[in-house]
């Protein structure tokens, strides 16, 4: 039996002392789902859903979030372009748009509000869940569609008019690849990096360990230039990582060039 294997068995018998009555059966899958209560640590399937709703960060490698948006898309088109591993600029374009519409409907949220509602919506499934067969498992469970349902209908009330809304709330537009690139600085928790111990990881990310001039640069800079330059993704795989276009990956790179060439122009005085 393999670690994965293991894992799964582990979460089984999890669930199955939750379903019992224990609270700490409960914490514990969640902290296996990717939250921890203690550190406030966003890693894995919740992380991934949280940096979605708050942030708008899509990985169009992941089937699970394409097929999450895709359940508010009316458009055919978008909706059989998510279906497939790759996706064209378009389709993306238009995903993009749908998930801005459902962070500016989530605005009002904490961080804290929105993963609580995922750990409760975790939790939920858990009470629910029933064994059927041996192949069968709580973690498919909960990727075969129950967790998107799940957090379809908890956030009906905000997102109910969206599968049929073609007109978007007064966001900034998608950006191309000729345009200037501004992006906000985002908070990248965990998201692509888990070891702390990384030369520039995540520490690095967050400028604790930056020196100058990457000190000066926003945490969606030190993210691109980690990825790209350290970890050597390419521009492709850069972008997916971070929902963007690789065109505008390579803008925003130059971009940051630029900024590091005017910073060390004028040094900081020790």
């Amino acid at each position: 039996m393999d670690d994965k294997e293991l894992q799964y068995q582990r979460i089984e018998e999890l669930v199955l002392e939750y379903q019992a009555g224990s609270s700490k059966a409960g914490l514990e899958i969640i902290q296996s789902f990717g939250y921890d209560p203690v550190t406030k640590e966003l890693s894995r399937y919740i992380g991934k859903y949280f940096n979605l709703l708050r942030y708008g960060v899509i990985n169009f490698k992941d089937k699970d979030t394409r097929l999450f948006i895709r359940m508010y898309v009316s458009d055919q088109a978008v909706r059989d372009g998510l279906i497939p591993f790759y996706q064209y600029a378009d389709i993306k374009k238009a995903a993009r748009k749908k998930v801005q519409m459902m962070n500016f409907r989530l605005r009002h949220l904490t961080d804290e509000e929105i993963i609580n509602d995922l750990c409760y919506i975790l939790l939920k499934l858990a009470k629910r869940y029933k064994k059927r067969g041996s192949k069968k498992n709580f973690c498919g469970f909960v990727y075969n569609k129950s967790f998107r349902g799940e957090l379809k209908t908890h956030y009906k009330y905000l997102f109910e008019d969206l599968l049929y809304s073609k007109d978007i709330e007064p966001l900034e537009d998608y950006i191309d690849e000729d345009s200037e690139i501004t992006i906000d600085d985002k908070w990248y928790l965990d998201l692509y990096f888990e070891k702390e111990t990384q030369e520039l990881g995540f520490n690095w990310i967050l400028g604790r360990t930056a020196t100058f001039p990457f000190n000066k640069l926003t945490r969606f800079e030190r993210t691109l230039i980690s990825l790209y330059d350290h970890k050597g993704m390419t521009y492709e795989e850069v972008g997916a990582q971070m929902g963007y276009h690789r065109d505008t990956i390579w803008s925003k790179r130059k971009q940051i060039k630029n900024k590091i060439q005017e910073l060390l122009k004028k040094p900081p005085c020790d």
